[in-house]
This record gives C-alpha cells, structure tokens and sequence, in this order.
C-alpha cells in the first residue's frame, strides 16, 4: 500500500513531535478551567503564533480560531461553552492585517466586538476587547465606538 499524496508532510510533523515530546506538558484532566479567565478568538492563518503572541503556555487561556477570526454563530456557541465549562469570562478578538478571509480587518474586528458586547448568549462576559496584528508584529487595539487613525 503507497503512502496517499501529501502524507510525507504529516510524517514530517509526527517526527517534529517526537523532537519536542519532552517538553510536552501532559493533558490536567482534573483542571478544566483556562487559568488566566480569557478565551481569544483569532484568524486560522498559520502565521499567526496566537499562543508566542500572548505568552501563552498550555491551559492559560482558550484559544478558537476560524477563517478571519469571525464571530460567527458556531464561534459563539464555542465561547458559551468556554465561559460554562472553561470559566473564562473575558474575551480577546484577534485579526490581522494581510488577511485573505477580509477585506477590512479593522473594520470587521469592530462588528465583531459589538457583536460579542451585544449578544445574549454569552452573559458571563466581563470584557471584550479587540486587536489587530500589524504586518509589523505589533498588536493594536480596535475600539468599536470610533473610528482608527493610522
């Protein structure tokens, strides 16, 4: 049987795996909440390091990701079920410049925040803020109430 096209990639990433197994931190079965109370909704995009960008390590916050880093109804559904099961109570919206998904990130990270802030489904939340990833790497802050001065 002949390895299906494209398998030698996944190969490469099982033995990456096997390089940085030892720093791997085992799955805490027993704790399921993000221990900094965030869930950050970010662009797919592979070039975002959402979790370097942040100081992240495994377990400090709930990180979704989806085409754009949309608000969508399944990203809402996502975050309720972060605010009940994860204990996160504060939301960071992440879009980038670049974005093949949008056409203008900043303004579509405005709808989002407004969209988070007004919605129904998510009365735990204390906080939703937003930020665009500059082609520079710096990360702005996106206020849905005015408009952004370059």
């Amino acid at each position: 049987m002949t390895a299906p096209a494209g398998a030698a990639a996944v190969e490469q990433l099982l033995i990456r795996r096997y390089d940085v197994g030892a720093a791997l931190t085992p799955l805490d079965v027993d704790r399921k909440e993000a221990r900094t109370g965030v869930a950050i909704v970010a662009c797919m995009d592979s070039r975002l390091g959402v979790e370097a960008m942040f100081g992240l390590r495994a377990g400090d916050a709930d990180v979704i990701r989806n085409a754009g880093g949309c608000v969508t109804p399944d990203t809402l559904r996502s975050l309720r079920l972060s605010q009940l099961r994860g204990g996160t109570r504060q939301i960071v919206l992440v879009h980038h410049e670049d974005c093949a998904a949008l056409g203008d990130p900043a303004e579509d990270l405005r709808g989002c925040i407004a969209r988070v802030r007004d919605t129904t489904e998510l009365p735990r939340t204390e906080l939703v803020r937003g930020f665009l990833y500059t082609r520079g790497g710096a990360l702005r802050e996106i206020h849905p109430e005015r408009a952004e001065n370059p």
